[in-house]
């Protein structure tokens, strides 16, 4: 098989109205975050260095999910303060948060969204044409997936990293690579110029989320 290149291309400046993203760029998506099994391999991920956790759960009602919002933030910030917060679609909890904020189809439409706009502010696309020019100029980055097979997504072969890599340059944005990354898989997507990643079962469900949380900022580093 052969190598792919490395990516020597230097980090683009920064636009007047983007955030940098937290560092290491690993976003763990913490889904159905209100069960005690998430909220344990969260709190061990930040404990072990992670400092960006992304809140979702698209069943919760409006009200159950700011509350249980609220708690786990707390929790997360107690353990390290600076860790970043992002809310998948709801607006109104980013904002009590003051968190960031990551949308799709479901909304709403980051170039939509009024002032303040919580930032980081992300957007979950799969196509270039799903980013016009108004909503490349307000999001901060965007997660494009699947890149390999996953349980959530069954049947879907995966993109592949070449074609991660076509999307990154089309993109004009920070691409966060997601969609069955295992540690031995993210060098790869770094090769192919994502600007982080993000993960869900592989910490979420790991036997041990302290060392999988671990794996993935070492494989992160090492393919830097």
């Amino acid at each position: 098989m052969a190598t792919l290149p490395m990516n020597k291309s230097k980090p683009t400046a920064l636009r007047a109205t983007q955030t940098a993203l937290p560092r290491p760029p690993i976003a763990l998506i913490a889904n159905g975050f209100a069960t005690q099994l998430v909220i344990e391999a969260v709190l061990a991920a930040v404990k072990a260095g992670l400092r960006w956790v992304h809140l979702r759960d698209h069943e919760a009602a409006p009200e159950r999910f700011q509350c249980e919002a609220k708690a786990l933030a707390a929790r997360v910030r107690s353990v390290h303060p600076a860790t970043t917060l992002t809310v998948n679609t709801r607006l109104r909890t980013a904002r009590t948060l003051g968190a960031g904020l990551h949308t799709g189809w479901r909304g709403p439409r980051p170039e939509a969204i009024a002032a303040p706009i919580p930032r980081p502010l992300g957007y979950s696309a799969h196509h270039v044409l799903e980013l016009p020019p108004a909503r490349r100029r307000v999001v901060d980055y965007v997660t494009y997936s699947p890149i390999f097979p996953t349980s959530s997504k069954p049947g879907h072969p995966g993109t592949g990293v070449d074609a991660l890599r076509r999307f990154g340059r089309q993109a004009g944005v920070p691409v966060l690579a997601l969609g069955g990354l295992t540690p031995e898989r993210v060098a790869p997507c770094r090769r192919a110029g994502a600007a982080g990643i993000a993960v869900l079962s592989g910490i979420v469900h790991a036997d041990n989320p302290t060392q999988a949380a671990r794996a993935y900022q070492q494989a992160w580093k090492e393919a830097g």
